[in-house]
Protein backbone atom coordinates (compact mmCIF):
# COMPACT_ATOMS: atom_id res chain seq x y z
CA UNK A 1 0.00 0.00 0.00
CA UNK A 2 1.32 3.42 -0.93
CA UNK A 3 2.25 5.80 1.86
CA UNK A 4 0.57 9.18 1.04
CA UNK A 5 3.21 11.13 3.00
CA UNK A 6 6.12 9.49 1.18
CA UNK A 7 4.37 9.85 -2.18
CA UNK A 8 3.76 13.55 -1.51
CA UNK A 9 7.42 14.01 -0.50
CA UNK A 10 8.61 12.33 -3.72
CA UNK A 11 6.41 14.64 -5.82
CA UNK A 12 7.58 17.70 -3.87
CA UNK A 13 11.28 16.88 -4.35
CA UNK A 14 10.87 16.13 -8.06
CA UNK A 15 9.03 19.46 -8.43
CA UNK A 16 11.91 21.24 -6.71
CA UNK A 17 14.41 19.97 -9.31
CA UNK A 18 12.31 21.26 -12.21
CA UNK A 19 9.75 18.59 -13.14
CA UNK A 20 6.10 19.60 -13.56
CA UNK A 21 3.06 17.52 -12.60
CA UNK A 22 2.78 15.57 -15.88
CA UNK A 23 6.52 14.91 -16.04
CA UNK A 24 6.48 13.55 -12.49
CA UNK A 25 3.53 11.25 -13.20
CA UNK A 26 5.17 9.89 -16.35
CA UNK A 27 8.61 9.43 -14.77
CA UNK A 28 7.17 7.54 -11.78
CA UNK A 29 4.99 5.46 -14.08
CA UNK A 30 8.08 4.50 -16.08
CA UNK A 31 9.94 3.61 -12.89
CA UNK A 32 7.12 1.16 -12.09
CA UNK A 33 6.54 0.00 -15.69
CA UNK A 34 9.76 0.15 -17.78
CA UNK A 35 9.63 0.10 -21.59
CA UNK A 36 6.15 1.57 -22.01
CA UNK A 37 4.76 3.15 -25.16
CA UNK A 38 3.41 6.71 -25.13
CA UNK A 39 -0.08 5.36 -25.74
CA UNK A 40 0.12 3.00 -22.76
CA UNK A 41 1.46 5.80 -20.58
CA UNK A 42 -1.35 8.10 -21.67
CA UNK A 43 -3.97 5.46 -20.79
CA UNK A 44 -2.48 4.61 -17.39
CA UNK A 45 -1.84 8.19 -16.24
CA UNK A 46 -4.90 9.84 -17.81
CA UNK A 47 -2.69 12.46 -19.47
CA UNK A 48 -3.83 13.43 -22.97
CA UNK A 49 -1.74 11.69 -25.64
CA UNK A 50 -0.34 14.91 -27.16
CA UNK A 51 0.60 16.19 -23.68
CA UNK A 52 2.20 12.82 -22.97
CA UNK A 53 4.49 13.18 -26.00
CA UNK A 54 5.38 16.77 -25.03
CA UNK A 55 6.22 15.75 -21.47
CA UNK A 56 8.26 12.74 -22.60
CA UNK A 57 10.24 14.97 -24.94
CA UNK A 58 11.05 17.35 -22.07
CA UNK A 59 12.02 14.43 -19.82
CA UNK A 60 14.39 13.16 -22.52
CA UNK A 61 15.92 16.64 -22.87
CA UNK A 62 16.51 16.69 -19.11
CA UNK A 63 17.99 13.18 -19.22
CA UNK A 64 15.34 11.51 -17.06
CA UNK A 65 13.92 9.27 -19.81
CA UNK A 66 15.41 7.23 -22.64
CA UNK A 67 13.74 6.40 -25.94
CA UNK A 68 14.06 2.81 -27.18
CA UNK A 69 13.29 1.68 -30.74
CA UNK A 70 13.12 -2.08 -31.26
CA UNK A 71 11.39 -3.97 -34.09
CA UNK A 72 10.04 -0.60 -35.34
CA UNK A 73 8.28 -0.09 -32.02
CA UNK A 74 9.06 2.98 -29.90
CA UNK A 75 9.00 2.68 -26.12
CA UNK A 76 10.34 4.74 -23.25
CA UNK A 77 12.19 3.89 -20.06
CA UNK A 78 13.17 5.91 -17.00
CA UNK A 79 16.73 6.33 -15.83
CA UNK A 80 17.47 4.57 -12.56
CA UNK A 81 16.43 6.75 -9.58
CA UNK A 82 20.04 6.61 -8.32
CA UNK A 83 21.17 8.48 -11.43
CA UNK A 84 19.12 11.51 -10.41
CA UNK A 85 21.76 12.12 -7.77
CA UNK A 86 24.42 12.07 -10.48
CA UNK A 87 22.32 14.56 -12.47
CA UNK A 88 22.11 16.93 -9.49
CA UNK A 89 25.84 16.61 -8.80
CA UNK A 90 26.60 17.46 -12.43
CA UNK A 91 24.39 20.57 -12.20
CA UNK A 92 26.15 21.52 -8.97
CA UNK A 93 29.55 21.22 -10.65
CA UNK A 94 28.37 23.27 -13.62
CA UNK A 95 27.08 25.96 -11.29
CA UNK A 96 30.30 26.00 -9.27
CA UNK A 97 32.20 26.77 -12.49
CA UNK A 98 30.19 29.92 -13.20
CA UNK A 99 29.75 31.08 -9.59
CA UNK A 100 32.93 33.25 -9.55
CA UNK A 101 31.77 35.06 -12.71
CA UNK A 102 28.30 35.58 -11.25
CA UNK A 103 29.77 37.10 -8.11
CA UNK A 104 31.77 39.57 -10.21
CA UNK A 105 28.71 40.88 -12.06
CA UNK A 106 28.04 44.40 -10.72
CA UNK A 107 24.64 44.76 -9.10
CA UNK A 108 22.14 47.34 -10.35
CA UNK A 109 22.08 50.65 -8.56
CA UNK A 110 19.52 50.81 -5.77
CA UNK A 111 16.27 52.36 -6.93
CA UNK A 112 17.23 52.26 -10.60
CA UNK A 113 14.58 51.15 -13.09
CA UNK A 114 15.19 47.75 -14.63
CA UNK A 115 13.72 45.31 -17.15
CA UNK A 116 14.36 41.58 -17.60
CA UNK A 117 12.86 38.65 -19.49
CA UNK A 118 13.50 34.95 -18.90
CA UNK A 119 12.08 31.56 -19.83
CA UNK A 120 11.25 28.38 -17.93
CA UNK A 121 9.28 27.29 -14.88
CA UNK A 122 12.26 27.87 -12.58
CA UNK A 123 12.22 31.61 -13.41
CA UNK A 124 8.54 31.81 -12.44
CA UNK A 125 9.17 30.19 -9.06
CA UNK A 126 12.22 32.35 -8.35
CA UNK A 127 10.36 35.55 -9.25
CA UNK A 128 7.57 34.68 -6.81
CA UNK A 129 10.10 34.01 -4.05
CA UNK A 130 11.82 37.32 -4.86
CA UNK A 131 8.53 39.12 -4.24
CA UNK A 132 8.56 37.89 -0.64
CA UNK A 133 11.87 39.71 -0.14
CA UNK A 134 10.15 43.02 -0.96
CA UNK A 135 7.87 42.53 2.08
CA UNK A 136 5.00 44.37 0.34
CA UNK A 137 1.41 43.33 -0.52
CA UNK A 138 1.20 41.16 -3.64
CA UNK A 139 -1.60 41.76 -6.15
CA UNK A 140 -2.31 39.17 -8.84
CA UNK A 141 -4.79 39.24 -11.69
CA UNK A 142 -5.29 37.09 -14.76
CA UNK A 143 -3.98 33.90 -13.09
CA UNK A 144 -4.85 31.01 -15.47
CA UNK A 145 -5.68 27.45 -14.29
CA UNK A 146 -2.42 26.05 -15.73
CA UNK A 147 -0.43 28.23 -13.33
CA UNK A 148 -1.03 25.71 -10.55
CA UNK A 149 0.25 22.81 -12.66
CA UNK A 150 3.30 24.79 -13.77
CA UNK A 151 4.31 25.90 -10.29
CA UNK A 152 3.35 22.68 -8.51
CA UNK A 153 1.18 22.24 -5.43
CA UNK A 154 4.24 21.56 -3.28
CA UNK A 155 5.93 24.83 -4.24
CA UNK A 156 2.73 26.88 -3.79
CA UNK A 157 2.15 25.38 -0.35
CA UNK A 158 5.64 26.38 0.80
CA UNK A 159 5.36 29.81 -0.87
CA UNK A 160 2.12 30.66 0.96
CA UNK A 161 3.47 29.24 4.21
CA UNK A 162 6.48 31.58 4.04
CA UNK A 163 4.31 34.52 2.91
CA UNK A 164 1.84 34.09 5.77
CA UNK A 165 4.68 33.63 8.25
CA UNK A 166 5.96 37.09 7.21
CA UNK A 167 2.40 38.54 7.26
CA UNK A 168 2.53 39.57 3.60
CA UNK A 169 -0.94 40.27 2.22
CA UNK A 170 -1.93 38.82 -1.15
CA UNK A 171 -4.98 39.47 -3.31
CA UNK A 172 -5.92 37.40 -6.37
CA UNK A 173 -8.33 37.80 -9.27
CA UNK A 174 -8.93 34.41 -10.87
CA UNK A 175 -11.01 32.98 -13.66
CA UNK A 176 -14.59 32.02 -12.83
CA UNK A 177 -13.62 28.39 -13.46
CA UNK A 178 -11.24 28.44 -10.47
CA UNK A 179 -13.89 28.56 -7.72
CA UNK A 180 -12.30 25.67 -5.82
CA UNK A 181 -8.93 27.42 -5.80
CA UNK A 182 -10.54 30.71 -4.75
CA UNK A 183 -12.30 29.03 -1.81
CA UNK A 184 -9.02 27.45 -0.75
CA UNK A 185 -7.15 30.78 -0.86
CA UNK A 186 -9.84 32.61 1.09
CA UNK A 187 -9.29 30.21 3.99
CA UNK A 188 -5.67 31.39 4.32
CA UNK A 189 -4.57 34.24 6.55
CA UNK A 190 -3.55 37.51 4.85
CA UNK A 191 -5.17 36.28 1.63
CA UNK A 192 -8.16 37.33 -0.47
CA UNK A 193 -9.38 35.97 -3.80
CA UNK A 194 -12.20 36.86 -6.21
CA UNK A 195 -13.09 36.05 -9.81
CA UNK A 196 -14.14 37.76 -13.02
CA UNK A 197 -16.37 36.27 -15.75
CA UNK A 198 -14.80 33.66 -18.02
CA UNK A 199 -14.67 36.09 -20.97
CA UNK A 200 -11.81 37.87 -19.18
CA UNK A 201 -9.65 34.71 -18.97
CA UNK A 202 -6.00 35.15 -19.91
CA UNK A 203 -2.85 33.04 -20.16
CA UNK A 204 -0.91 35.97 -18.70
CA UNK A 205 -0.70 36.55 -14.95
CA UNK A 206 0.08 40.12 -13.86
CA UNK A 207 1.73 40.50 -10.45
CA UNK A 208 2.30 43.81 -8.68
CA UNK A 209 4.52 44.05 -5.62
CA UNK A 210 6.32 47.12 -4.30
CA UNK A 211 7.86 48.96 -7.25
CA UNK A 212 7.75 45.89 -9.52
CA UNK A 213 5.37 44.43 -12.10
CA UNK A 214 5.96 40.83 -13.13
CA UNK A 215 4.16 39.20 -16.06
CA UNK A 216 4.05 35.41 -16.21
CA UNK A 217 3.11 34.18 -19.69
CA UNK A 218 1.99 30.56 -19.33
CA UNK A 219 3.02 29.43 -22.80
CA UNK A 220 5.51 26.71 -23.75
CA UNK A 221 8.02 27.55 -22.45
CA UNK A 222 6.75 29.90 -19.73
CA UNK A 223 8.02 33.48 -20.01
CA UNK A 224 8.71 35.86 -17.12
CA UNK A 225 8.86 39.60 -17.79
CA UNK A 226 9.94 41.74 -14.86
CA UNK A 227 9.80 45.54 -14.81
CA UNK A 228 11.02 47.70 -11.94
CA UNK A 229 9.44 51.13 -12.17
CA UNK A 230 7.53 52.77 -9.30
CA UNK A 231 5.27 54.90 -11.51
CA UNK A 232 4.27 51.93 -13.65
CA UNK A 233 3.75 49.73 -10.58
CA UNK A 234 1.46 52.36 -9.03
CA UNK A 235 -0.55 52.53 -12.28
CA UNK A 236 -1.06 48.74 -12.35
CA UNK A 237 -1.88 48.78 -8.64
CA UNK A 238 -4.67 51.29 -9.27
CA UNK A 239 -5.85 49.21 -12.22
CA UNK A 240 -5.99 46.14 -9.98
CA UNK A 241 -8.12 47.95 -7.39
CA UNK A 242 -10.66 48.92 -10.06
CA UNK A 243 -10.89 45.31 -11.27
CA UNK A 244 -11.06 43.97 -7.72
CA UNK A 245 -14.11 46.08 -6.94
CA UNK A 246 -15.84 44.59 -9.98
CA UNK A 247 -14.82 41.00 -9.16
CA UNK A 248 -16.97 38.56 -7.22
CA UNK A 249 -16.29 36.19 -4.34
Amino acid sequence: MENPDINSKIHSILESIGLNKNEILLYLELVNHPSSSALDLSKRTGIHRSNTYDSLRRLMEKGFVNEIIKDNKKTFSAIEPEKIKDYLQQKQQEFDLILPQLRNIPSAEEGKDAFSISQGDFAVRESLLDMLKLNSPILVFGAPPQAIETLGEGFLKEFHKERIKNKIEMKHIYSQSAIERINSLNKMKFTEAKYLPKKYDSTVSTNVCGDQIVFFVFSKPTITIKIKNKSLADTYRNHFEVLYKSAQI
